[in-house]
C-alpha cells in the first residue's frame, strides 16, 4: 500500500516533500522493532514502561525506512520522519486502513463493563451462531471463530491485531464479531476505529484503579463511556448505579434491560434450577409491548440473568428468530466462568475467574441460594498489586465461607506464602476454617479430598486462564485440568478404601 495512502486524514509532518511520499509502498505496519521487515513502517508507541522511540534503530536494521514518531530526533539520513501528535491513535488509523476497514463489512458488538464481557460476547457468538449468522469473539480467553482458537494477550487487543483479526475474520465468511471492550482499550485508543455496530454496558465497580491503569474510579468510569461515543446502538444495564452516566454521555439511541427498574428488556419471576452438570435459572422476560415468554439458562444467579437479558437485547436488535435464540441460550456455557466441574460423586465442584472481592462476593452470594452443607473456597491474590485487593478478597471469603484454602494466584516477584499471610488478617475474630496451601495444584486436592456431601467447593481466581504469572513469566497450569485430575484421585482412593 502506498504511504500516501496510509496517512489519509491524519495530521502530521514530515521531513521530505508530500509529493514524494507518492511513490513509496508500505509492506506491512509494526510497532514491535523485533517485527520489522524491508519496507515495513514502524510506529514508535510510549507505554509504561518501554518507549518505541527508543527501538527505531532496531527496526532501521531489519528494513524499516518510515517511522511514525511523536518528536523529532536523529535518525538514519534515509529515514523518512512523520511526526503526529499521538503515534497510538495513528497506529489504529493506518491499520484499518491497511487492513480496508474490515469492521465495516460486518456486524460488530462491543460489550464493556467490570464484570460479564467475556460470558457475554461468548453467549453471543453461541447464539448467533446457532441461529445462522456465523459470529465470531475476540476477548479475555481469546479469538474464536470457525474452527479457529488464538491466544490474546490482553482482553483487547492492540488496533493493528484488532483490524488484522477482524479481517481474517471476515475473509473466513464470519458476518458478526462480539469483541470485550476494556477500559485500557477505549483508554489506549485501540478501538478508535473500530466500527461497532451495537454496544453493551454491564455494570461498573471499582476494579483496574492504579499507578499502571486508572488514576481515579472517575477516570476509569469515563474510559468506559467512550465505548457510547463510538457505536451506532447502546444496550445498558439499566439496573446498574452508574447506568445513567452512559446513558448522558452516550452518543446514539440506546434501550435498557433489567430485573428490578423499568426498561426496554425487564425480567422476572425468577427460579433456581439444579442439575448433576450445571447451576441454573429459570426466568419470564419482557421485551418492549411483546407478550412475555418463559425462558432457562445453565448458569446461576441474577449475574447471568443479567448476561442473557444484554444477549436477548442483542438478537432483537439484530432481527433473530425468537425461538431459535431461546434454544441457543438454554445452554450456552463458558469455560471457566461459574462452570460446574462433575468429578465428586457426593460434592458440587465449581470453577470460576472471580479474583477480587466483588465478583467473588458476587458468585458466594449467587452460590450460597443454592442448598448445601458448607461452601469450601479455594483462592489467592496477584502479586504486584494493591495490598487492598488481598484483604476485600479475604473478607468476603473469611464472611461467607465454611472452610477457605488460601494459595497462589500469579505472584509474580513476591512471596506467595506472604501474600497468602496477608489475605489470611482477615480470618482474625472469623468462623471459618482457613488453611495456607502454597502449591494451587495442592490446595485443590485438599479441597476435594475434604469435600462431604452436600458441600459445595468452588476454586476461584484462574477460570480459563492456562497459567501462573511468576517472575515476570507466564508458566503453563490449566486449572481445570488440575481440577479434573484431583477429583479423579480423591474418587480413586474412596473406592480403595
Amino acid at each position: 500500500m502506498k504511504l500516501k495512502d496510509l496517512l489519509k486524514d491524519i495530521e502530521y509532518i514530515s521531513n521530505i516533500k508530500e509529493s514524494q511520499l507518492e511513490d513509496i509502498e508500505i509492506s506491512d505496519i509494526v510497532y514491535d522493532s523485533r517485527k520489522a521487515v524491508k519496507d515495513s513502517i514502524f510506529v514508535a508507541i510510549k507505554g509504561e514502561t518501554v518507549d518505541g522511540h527508543d527501538y527505531i534503530k532496531g527496526a532501521y536494521d531489519k528494513g524499516s525506512r518510515v517511522f511514525i514518531i511523536n518528536h523529532d530526533l536523529e535518525i538514519e539520513d534515509d529515514a523518512i520522519k512523520i511526526i503526529v501528535p499521538d503515534s497510538r491513535r495513528v497506529l489504529s488509523r493506518m491499520s484499518a486502513i491497511f487492513f480496508s476497514e474490515p469492521t465495516k463489512k460486518l456486524k460488530v458488538v462491543g460489550i464493556t463493563g467490570t464484570k460479564g464481557k467475556t460470558t457475554i460476547s461468548n453467549y453471543i457468538k453461541t447464539v448467533l451462531t446457532k441461529s445462522g449468522m456465523n459470529t465470531g469473539v475476540i476477548g479475555t480467553n481469546g479469538v474464536f471463530y470457525n474452527d479457529v482458537a488464538e491466544k490474546t494477550l490482553n482482553t483487547t487487543p492492540e488496533s493493528y491485531e484488532l483490524q488484522k483479526t477482524i479481517k481474517e475474520m471476515l475473509d473466513a465468511g464470519v458476518e458478526c464479531v462480539a469483541m470485550e471492550v476494556s477500559s485500557s482499550g477505549l483508554m489506549m485508543g485501540r478501538v478508535d476505529d473500530i466500527d461497532f455496530d451495537i454496544g453493551v454496558y454491564t455494570n461498573l465497580s471499582p476494579d483496574h484503579i492504579g499507578p499502571k491503569e486508572h488514576p481515579t474510579f472517575e477516570h476509569y468510569r469515563e474510559c468506559k463511556s467512550r465505548l457510547f461515543g463510538l457505536c451506532k446502538y447502546g444496550i445498558i444495564n439499566v439496573d446498574d448505579e452508574n447506568a445513567q452516566y452512559m446513558v448522558d454521555h452516550a452518543k446514539c439511541p440506546t434501550c435498557g434491560f433489567s430485573i428490578d427498574k423499568e426498561s426496554n428488556i425487564k425480567a422476572g419471576n425468577i427460579e433456581l434450577t439444579r442439575s448433576s452438570a450445571s447451576l441454573g435459572v429459570d426466568f419470564d422476560y419482557k421485551l418492549k409491548d411483546q407478550d412475555t415468554v418463559r425462558t432457562h439458562i445453565c448458569s446461576p444467579g441474577e449475574f447471568s440473568i443479567y448476561n442473557a437479558l444484554a444477549v436477548i437485547g442483542v438478537c432483537d436488535h439484530f432481527g433473530i428468530d425468537r425461538d431459535k435464540m431461546l434454544e441457543a441460550l438454554s445452554d450456552a456455557k463458558v469455560d471457566g466462568r461459574v462452570e460446574v466441574i462433575p468429578v465428586l460423586d457426593n460434592a458440587t465442584v465449581i470453577l470460576d475467574y472471580a479474583h477480587n472481592g466483588l465478583s467473588l462476593e458476587n458468585v458466594l452470594d449467587t452460590l450460597l441460594k443454592y442448598d448445601h452443607n458448607r461452601m469450601i473456597c479455594v483462592y489467592g491474590s496477584i502479586g504486584g498489586r494493591a495490598a487492598i485487593r488481598r484483604k476485600e478478597l479475604g473478607d468476603v471469603a473469611a464472611r461467607l465461607c465454611d472452610v477457605s484454602i488460601i494459595t497462589t494466584d500469579n505472584p509474580d516477584d513476591e512471596d506467595p506464602m506472604k501474600i497468602i499471610d496477608e489475605i489470611a488478617e482477615s480470618y482474625v475474630g472469623s468462623d471459618s476454617e482457613v488453611h495456607k496451601v502454597v502449591d494451587r495444584a495442592e490446595a485443590i486436592y485438599k479441597a476435594l479430598e475434604m469435600a462431604e456431601d452436600g458441600d459445595m467447593v468452588l476454586v476461584t481466581g484462574k477460570g480459563h486462564e492456562k497459567y501462573q504469572y511468576i517472575h515476570g513469566q507466564r508458566v503453563f497450569y490449566d486449572e481445570k485440568a488440575e481440577v479434573i485430575k484431583a477429583g479423579k484421585k480423591v474418587m480413586e482412593n474412596r473406592s480403595n478404601r
